[in-house]
């Protein structure tokens, strides 16, 4: 029970760091002034956090993951396609790792780059 609390509680330091520098990120710019009549779209702002979160989200989904938690696998998001890179030790782990990406919220698609070990 102490082992699953200390995992829990990691994993949710994990998903707050990765929020809260996700959030620092998107306001890093905040102190500059706009020209307001070019009407800049910030489409591509919230994009980017949108991005963010769902790398965030996929990441601690994939740690809470029982047979994937081991493995070192990157996450990067770019307009709501998630691309998976890394390693793992069989074929089940890379599908498991799609199906878990795939079922986050605002994800689009997948692409795999996951490796499986010979």
């Amino acid at each position: 029970m102490n082992t699953l609390l200390k995992r829990s509680f990691r994993l949710g330091a994990i998903v707050s760091c990765i929020l809260l520098a996700s959030l620092f990120s998107s306001l890093a710019g905040c102190n500059k002034t706009r020209d307001m009549t070019a009407n800049q779209p910030s489409v591509a702002i919230d994009t980017a956090v949108d991005d963010s979160v769902i790398t965030a989200k996929v990441k601690a989904a994939l740690l809470v993951s029982g047979d994937l938690k081991s493995l070192d696998l990157q996450v990067q998001t770019k307009d709501h396609e998630v691309t998976l890179s890394g390693f793992a030790d069989n074929r089940d782990q890379v599908d498991s790792s799609i199906a878990i990406t795939k079922s986050i919220d605002r994800v689009t698609s997948v692409v795999n780059h996951i490796t499986v070990k010979k």
